[in-house]
């Protein structure tokens, strides 16, 4: 066994003491001692190349990588992703060829006992793959970024010094490949690469593939749950066999004989209606995030012939029922477990260079959680491995995977934009055909298998709740009845959608979804005020205030020194989204004239993370506040696939943003809101059951701090509603700056939930006569040049330290002792000596906010490995004198 592998004994290993022949039954993931080079340059072939392992002048790396990810991890290309680095990467090498190269062992390896198969989970584009001198899989088959292969290669293999050699073929213009569209630069490499893991299944002369387990929920009771379990057996003899195959579920054991002929593959099903054991009563079932745990089971499954362990597979899976429906308005929603969903989602995106790895993937999906969001949606980027999923399984992230609207946009697919003459002057991003790109039958076809494929691949993680097959357009029906069948045939436990826009097939009616942006900066009150664009009603799939300029250390990571200053250059530009997100100039023109042009960066760093909190968090709280009507909303971004300005919740560098918080805020389980259009105060129940006598309060105060509006009483509210509380009075002075305190305690006096406004007497004004396809314009703007002038608090923190587990716990307590409000304190975890923040970092709460003679305790966590000494913590504000704890 070498290290140089990761070896995975397949569960079910507990099965072979009990027989009387052994098979080597296991799993080896191709992970490192990899090794690329251009094909451009070598002499050898790919049957030299996978005899004779020669690596003077290659590059070593480890999979999965695309071929720059792999050049930049090796120090090849160092930075790139600073300033303009990135257009100093010659293109031309990646139209060439490249080929990945590695060696393993097969301990024990007998072709008369086993069966071997190579695997490949995900290549870009197409391949030829030798191994031991032998094309085992050649370019003209072997394509698609998205399709799967297995290859049988027991009669090659040998049990030490195998030789493998992969040669990547680059996408070509009009391939269906990944991609960023105008989220971020075109990668130089278009990704090529082998960027999903290679595997070797062994197995014994009969094996398991495709098992799948479909979970049933009594939704009337939730008291029980039925479990159809399905596999595909493969008798790899030249006669038929007798094979029993074997499920057990913690204590519950089924097992069923099945005679498959020679060669043949055999859909072997266990269910409910044959096994009682299949009934699980009382079941732990798997919650969304915010509506209880997601539990998690596993399942073992066995193939023996006689006494012969054969094979075995694992399976984790989650019981819980996903249901779709359409309300009175034709809006799509769903359902858990019978119960109706608010979706609070954002979009995913990948690394650039498809660089993602588990710490970066375990943070991610912990500040999901943390978020108190409960979806997140996947638009063609879909892991480099199932990683991802099992984190979102275990976390109860529901996910919307689908298609990229890469492949409906010529020009993004790298074709001539088709325009019909009579539209000729109709804005590119309006002249998609309802289909997309014209496509062939045979490339219908690959979409068809590469989607069977992706099925297949993941349709056992609970967390998936549709297939989304369209984005901006939708699958022309030749293509969608494809699709269809491949879900009757693969996966009824799931609903399939054609589209994330507003469309009518007609074969499937209406998606009940729109997609009518904005995309970029709007204030506040746009989420409760429209009513015919992308305001809190319908399911919005993709949306948001557009960029979130993060603080101060992450721009410094990426902009040059000169160009810091001032913003709106070229390359403040080039780090901004493409096209008509080239730039951040609508929502620094928005923040310049509410909050006061700021005049050195610190400052617009400051005031940008006020901006991205405000602009955010209403977003949500619309969305909640107008359920049904509302049944869901995605943030379009969630992340950033590198260092840039626009759509991210929390940047490259995993520095969370003033947007965060503003998201983590407005989706609390229970909360309390101001409704920026009718000036109402809901009280938001988003968890299981009701909650009865919890005392709400609101404080309005001047930018003096002086009260000027209270009101508290005692509220019940029944779940997945809202309630109004009161309405707040009209605000006396247009050029005054007013703050509203909101509380909720439950009936222990406990503090359940606490929201905190920042108000103008001048309110924002939209401009509904005008519209661009992004974002709606404003007449009038919000003035909070107060905001630079407020008299200063006395702000005191206490700090205590501990270690949890494998986590730094910092706990700060900060006091205002004056009658002075404390303004959006912001809160950074630094390195004591150069005080650079530590990343990853999980607080309870930041940019908050303390009315006199106010408390509040701030927790951050971060791990041992990235701060070895205990932290420091900087607390710092625009009327706050800076502290160091």
């Amino acid at each position: 066994m070498k290290l140089s592998h990761i070896i995975i004994t397949l569960a079910g290993l507990f099965f072979l003491w009990s027989c009387t022949q052994k098979s080597t039954i296991e799993e080896l993931v191709l992970t490192d001692n990899w090794y690329i080079h251009s094909a451009e340059g070598l002499d050898q072939d790919g049957e030299t190349l996978s005899v004779s392992p020669v690596t003077d002048n290659w590059i070593q790396t480890s999979l999965p990588a695309t071929v720059l990810g792999a050049l930049c991890n090796a120090g090849v290309y160092e930075a790139p992703f600073f300033g303009m680095n990135l257009e100093e990467i010659p293109v031309e090498q990646f139209k060439k060829n490249w080929w990945y190269r590695t060696s393993f062992d097969l301990t024990g390896f007998d072709p008369e006992k086993e069966q071997t198969k190579l695997l490949l989970d995900g290549i870009n584009y197409s391949a030829n793959v030798w191994l031991n001198g032998r094309l085992i899989l050649s370019a003209d088959s072997a394509f698609g970024a998205f399709r799967q292969f297995a290859c049988d290669i027991t009669s090659i293999a040998l049990e030490s010094g195998n030789n493998l050699a992969i040669e990547i073929l680059p996408p070509q213009p009009g391939d269906f490949y990944m991609g960023f569209v105008d989220w971020a630069p075109v990668p130089p490499d278009h990704n090529m690469g082998v960027y999903r893991p290679v595997r070797i299944k062994r197995s014994g002369k009969a094996s398991i593939d495709r098992p799948f387990v479909i979970t049933d929920v009594n939704t009337e009771t939730l008291d029980e749950a039925t479990l159809s379990i399905s596999t595909e057996l493969t008798n790899h003899h030249s006669e038929p066999k007798k094979m029993t195959l074997e499920a057990r579920i913690e204590n519950s054991v089924v097992s069923e004989t099945f005679t498959v002929e020679p060669g043949k593959i055999f859909l072997a099903e266990l269910g409910p209606e044959k096994f009682k054991e299949l009934t699980i009563k009382n079941p732990r079932l798997w919650w969304p995030n915010g509506l209880g745990n997601p539990e998690m089971y596993t399942m073992h499954l066995s193939l023996k012939e006689g006494n012969t362990l054969c094979d075995t597979a694992t399976v984790r899976f989650g019981i819980r029922t996903i249901d779709t429906y359409l309300n009175e308005q034709n809006v799509r929603g769903y359902k858990v477990n019978g119960r109706e969903v608010l979706i609070k989602s954002a979009g995913w995106v990948d690394d650039l260079f498809l660089r993602d790895n588990t710490r970066s993937n375990r943070a991610q999906i912990r500040y999901v959680k943390e978020m108190n969001l409960n979806s997140l949606r996947f638009e063609g980027f879909w892991g480099t491995s199932r990683e991802i999923y099992d984190l979102c399984d275990e976390n109860g992230i529901l996910l919307m995977v689908g298609w990229s609207c890469q492949w409906e946009w010529p020009d993004y697919l790298g074709l001539e934009m088709e325009v019909p003459e009579e539209d000729e002057n109709i804005p590119i991003n309006e002249g998609v055909d309802k289909y997309g790109v014209k496509i062939t039958p045979e490339e219908e076809q690959l979409l068809s298998d590469m989607f069977r494929d992706q099925l297949l691949w993941l349709r056992n993680h609970p967390s998936i709740f549709v297939w989304a097959v369209g984005s901006d357009a939708m699958p022309k029906p030749s293509l969608e009845k494809k699709y269809a069948e491949t879900m009757e045939r693969y996966d009824k436990s799931r609903s399939l959608l054609v589209s994330a826009g507003d469309f009518t097939s007609e074969l499937s009616g209406v998606t009940g979804m729109k997609m009518n942006g904005p995309y970029e900066y709007v204030p506040p009150v746009y989420w409760f005020e429209d009513k015919k664009l992308g305001g809190a009603f319908g399911f919005n799939t993709e949306t948001g205030p557009g960029p979130q300029i993060p603080p101060i250390s992450s721009i410094r990571k990426m902009i040059p020194e000169e160009y810091l200053w001032p913003p709106l250059n070229e390359m403040w530009d080039y780090h901004s989204g493409r096209k008509d997100f080239n730039s951040v100039k609508v929502y620094l023109n928005a923040l310049n004239k509410r909050y006061g042009t700021p005049e050195s960066l610190e400052e617009l760093a400051m005031k940008a993370q006020w901006a991205n909190y405000e602009a955010i968090r209403p977003m949500f709280e619309a969305f909640v506040v107008n359920r049904p009507v509302a049944t869901g909303v995605v943030q379009w971004q969630l992340n950033s696939a590198w260092p840039e300005f626009y759509w991210q919740l929390y940047d490259w560098f995993l520095m969370p943003t003033g947007a965060y918080f503003g998201t983590k805020k407005a989706c609390q389980p229970i909360n309390i809101i101001y409704n920026y259009h009718d000036r109402k105060i809901y009280v938001s129940n988003d968890v299981l059951g009701d909650i009865t006598e919890h005392t709400v309060r609101a404080t309005l105060y001047d930018s003096q701090s002086k009260i000027i509006f209270e009101q508290g009483k005692k509220l019940s509210v029944k779940e997945n509603t809202s309630v109004v509380f009161t309405e707040l009075p009209e605000l006396p002075g247009k050029k005054e700056t007013y703050f509203l305190n909101l509380t909720l305690h439950d009936s222990q006096h406990k503090l359940v939930a606490d929201n905190f406004y920042w108000l103008s007497g001048q309110e924002d004004q939209m401009d509904w006569d005008q519209y661009y396809w992004f974002y709606t314009p404003q007449k009038r703007y919000a003035d909070f040049h107060e905001l630079n002038n407020l008299p200063q608090p006395q702000v005191g923190a206490t700090k205590k330290v501990y270690k949890e587990g494998d986590e730094w716990v910092v706990e700060i307590e900060l006091s205002n002792t004056s009658k002075n409000i404390a303004f959006s304190i912001e809160l950074l975890l630094v390195d004591n000596q150069t005080e650079n923040p530590i990343l990853p970092v999980y607080w309870s709460d930041n940019y908050v906010s303390l009315v006199n003679d106010d408390t509040k305790t701030v927790t951050a966590r971060c791990s041992l490995a990235d701060a070895i000494s205990e932290p420091s913590v900087i607390i710092q504000g625009i009327n706050v004198e800076r502290i160091k704890k």
